[in-house]
């Protein structure tokens, strides 16, 4: 269990999750979701490598410091767990993007659109955008269900990273 002294350092929460900024000593657990071939299935780049992972480490905190958004370690407050990875990023024509991915264990739990909405939540308290998107292969139909529930519409197809993709949107 997380105790109340390190909830604090979680930048946004839920009922179950917490949600800190990557760091430097996330690595061994971010290599074991984002080198999970099962995890990053519907992923267009697929699993990363090692030196992608720890690249993304820097990026994040770069990224941070300069946009005020960026990816955070998902921590399950009942255990103290990491549980995955869920924030924002920039996209191609300068758009802010939200995403999610929970290591294996973690999945039919609910945790994806518990962690959708609070960062749709945060967003609509912290980000000055008229809206985010969210978007994921044509066939990933669990994706659109939790963006759908978490009040994202769809309004495009459009190719990403060379792959057929549905993008979602959410209005600020």
């Amino acid at each position: 269990m997380v105790s109340a002294m390190q909830q604090s350092k979680f930048l946004l929460s839920s009922e179950r999750l917490g949600f800190r900024l990557i760091e430097d000593t996330d690595v061994e657990n971010l290599k074991a979701l984002d080198m999970n071939p099962e995890v990053r299935a519907h992923f267009p780049d697929g699993v990363l490598t090692p030196h992608q992972i720890e690249e993304r480490i820097s990026k994040n905190r770069t990224a941070y410091q300069e946009n005020g958004f960026g990816d955070f370690a998902v921590i399950e407050l009942d255990t103290g767990t990491f549980a995955g990875r869920a924030g924002f990023g920039l996209i191609e024509g300068g758009e802010i993007e939200v995403g999610y991915v929970f290591l294996k264990d973690f999945w039919g739990r609910g945790l994806a659109q518990e962690s959708l909405r609070a960062l749709l939540d945060w967003a609509e308290q912290n980000l000055d955008v008229p809206r985010i998107l969210a978007y994921a292969p044509t066939q990933h139909s669990a994706s659109f269900n939790v963006m759908k529930k978490c009040g994202m519409r769809y309004f495009k197809t459009d190719r990403m990273r060379g792959v057929d993709c549905d993008f979602y949107e959410y209005p600020l």
